[in-house]
């Protein structure tokens, strides 16, 4: 099957996330209420999907005393779900969000998003990355067609010599060297508790967005750095597990995360002064990767869903 390193880079995303025993557990019963939402599939059906990923989520996170590893566990699978939609939302379009893996990430991106203090290295606390590449030839042809040279000027093999797999992220670290400022790079945090966790975005955010510091804090190593990206926006996805009638427009969680460059968002549908619905991200932050809409691209690959797209187990 023809496929460009873009899909490619999305199904490994995907696999990625099945390969995790919390979120494979609980895809049968996450995917009974998706295609109770969505028994079609139409574009409508699963852009909407994003107003029910609390509901979703809380299909498998029904017990009221939670234990520190069940939050641990419940935190990772809200991150995987987040990432599951997001990628089917984006099919046929020049960006992949990938949860947090050195095996998928390319090194420029992980160096530009690095924050050193002195010289300690530290990286954000990063668990989705959302990549839009260019529109060029090298993104669009068969993967098997690309050639390209490393920062050596090391033609880089398409496959591993011991099992013939794709050589995916060597491929990947030479286009994003070549390609860098063409790059948007989208941080995506996500956390269960918004009450708990709502300081951690605000202050990422802040590091992220400042011009200069006083200390010897930077951001960025190996050459590259956000500011050098085409476009950076940082933003935070709860579920929330909070009481919704505790949450209120003047709410401190609220207002730390009101300002934050690539918004807030939920798993519910938007409500005004307090958080978007997970789904206006896309219009907001993952627009670039086609001329048009989400909803046209959904519909252009909606027929694929039992053949290209299969690994998002949905039919």
């Amino acid at each position: 099957m023809s496929q460009n390193i873009i899909e490619y880079l999305r199904e490994s995303s995907i696999n990625n996330l099945f390969s995790a025993n919390g979120f494979n557990t609980a895809w049968p019963t996450w995917k009974t209420k998706i295609n109770s939402l969505a028994p079609t599939p139409t574009q409508h059906q699963i852009l909407a999907l994003g107003d029910s990923l609390k509901e979703i989520f809380y299909t498998t996170n029904m017990s009221s005393s939670r234990s520190q590893s069940d939050v641990s566990g419940g935190g990772a699978n809200w991150e995987a779900l987040v990432c599951w939609y997001l990628n089917l939302c984006l099919i046929g379009r020049r960006t992949v969000v990938i949860k947090h893996s050195k095996k998928l990430i390319p090194e420029p991106i992980s160096n530009a998003i690095t924050v050193n203090y002195g010289s300690f290295i530290s990286n954000t606390e990063s668990d989705l990355i959302a990549l839009t590449f260019p529109n060029k030839a090298n993104y669009t042809i068969d993967k098997e067609s690309i050639c390209i040279s490393d920062t050596n000027g090391t033609t880089v093999p398409l496959h591993k010599i011991k099992n013939s797999k794709y050589n995916l992220l060597p491929v990947l670290n030479a286009l994003a060297a070549e390609d860098f400022k063409e790059i948007e790079i989208h941080i995506i945090q996500c956390k269960t508790n918004w009450n708990d966790n709502a300081q951690i975005p605000m202050l990422w955010d802040m590091i992220y967005s400042a011009k200069a510091f006083r200390s010897g804090i930077t951001i960025g190593r190996e050459g590259y750095s956000i500011v050098d990206a085409k476009a950076f926006t940082y933003s935070f996805v709860t579920v929330p597990t909070v009481k919704l009638d505790k949450i209120a427009s003047t709410s401190v969680a609220v207002q730390r995360v009101r300002n934050i460059t690539g918004g807030n968002y939920w798993g519910l549908p938007t409500k005004s002064g307090i958080a978007s619905s997970i789904k206006e991200m896309l219009d907001r932050n993952l627009r670039t990767g086609e001329t048009v809409n989400h909803l046209s691209t959904i519909k252009n690959e909606i027929s694929k869903l039992s053949a290209d797209y299969t690994y998002f187990r949905l039919l």
